[in-house]
C-alpha cells in the first residue's frame, strides 16, 4: 500500500510528463497492483466525460449574441455623467497629475541620457597611476603553502596547500 501512495499522483499524469524512469516504475507497478489499475481507469473515464461534458454545454450554448452585448454596453459606458471623469483624474493620484505636466515628462525622459552621463564623468575621473609610478611588489614565503604579497595597496596572503615549487 505504500508503493500506491507513492504512484497515486503519477496516475494521472499525461503523455511527457513523467521522466522515463518514472513512466517505467509507474508501469511495473501497475502491472502487479490491481488497486492502482482500477483507479487509473477510473480516472481515464472520468477525463473523458469531463471533456464530453464541458463540450457538450459548449455546444448547447448560443455564443452569437455575447459579442453584441458586449458592444451594447459600452455606449453606456461612455454616457456616464460629466462629474465622473473628474472624479477619475483625482483617483489617478499623482502619477497622472506628472504625466500632464511637460516639464516632468521631459524630464523624465532626459533622466537615463543624465544617468549616463554622469557614469562617463565619474569614470573619466578616476585616480589613475602617474605614468612613473610602479607598483611596488614584495613575495614572501611564510611556511608550506602560504605566500605574502606586500603590494602599495597592502599585503595580499595567499593561503594554499600546495607546496611551494622547487623544493
Amino acid at each position: 500500500m505504500t508503493a500506491c501512495t507513492r504512484f497515486a499522483p503519477m496516475l494521472g499524469a499525461r503523455p511527457g510528463e513523467l521522466s522515463e524512469p518514472e513512466a517505467q516504475a509507474l508501469a511495473e507497478h501497475l502491472a502487479g497492483c490491481d488497486a492502482c489499475q482500477a483507479r487509473l481507469a477510473d480516472e481515464e473515464a472520468l477525463a473523458g466525460m469531463l471533456g464530453d461534458a464541458l463540450l457538450a454545454e459548449a455546444n448547447r450554448r448560443d455564443f452569437a449574441t455575447f459579442s453584441d452585448e458586449v458592444l451594447r454596453r459600452i455606449p453606456e459606458y461612455r454616457a456616464r455623467p460629466a462629474a465622473a471623469p473628474a472624479r477619475a483624474a483625482r483617483a489617478g493620484g499623482l502619477l497622472d497629475w506628472v504625466r500632464h505636466h511637460r516639464l516632468f515628462t521631459a524630464v523624465g525622459t532626459l533622466a537615463p541620457a543624465l544617468a549616463a552621463l554622469a557614469v562617463v564623468v565619474y569614470v573619466g575621473r578616476s585616480p589613475s597611476p602617474a605614468p612613473g609610478d610602479e607598483a611596488a611588489l614584495q613575495v614572501s614565503a611564510e611556511g608550506r603553502g602560504t605566500t605574502v604579497l606586500d603590494t602599495t595597496e597592502g599585503p595580499v596572503v595567499l593561503l594554499g596547500d600546495d607546496e611551494p615549487a622547487g623544493t
